[in-house]
């Protein structure tokens, strides 16, 4: 396996514990046993943007606000739905 296979790899895996997370989140917002919005929120204060000063952590900064939108996004489609 290759430098690209493996990133390639490790990228696939995280995206599949991303789509999960997501998933179950959403699942468990919907039966009412946690608060959706407040975990969105949670996520978007984890890394503050004066603390994303390395690689690494912008890029952890940068998938939680995408995990946060996400829950959010998907949040507004069930509510449109049900309207």
């Amino acid at each position: 396996m290759d430098d690209l296979d493996r990133s390639n790899d490790l990228a696939g895996r995280i995206e599949g514990i991303a789509q999960a997370l997501l998933r179950l989140t959403a699942l468990l917002e919907m039966q009412g046993l946690i608060d959706g919005p407040h975990i969105s929120s949670l996520w978007r204060g984890a890394v503050s943007e004066r603390s994303a000063n390395t690689m690494l952590r912008k890029s952890a900064r940068n998938t939680l606000l995408n995990l946060s939108s996400e829950l959010d996004l998907a949040r507004e489609s069930r509510q449109e739905r049900s309207d």
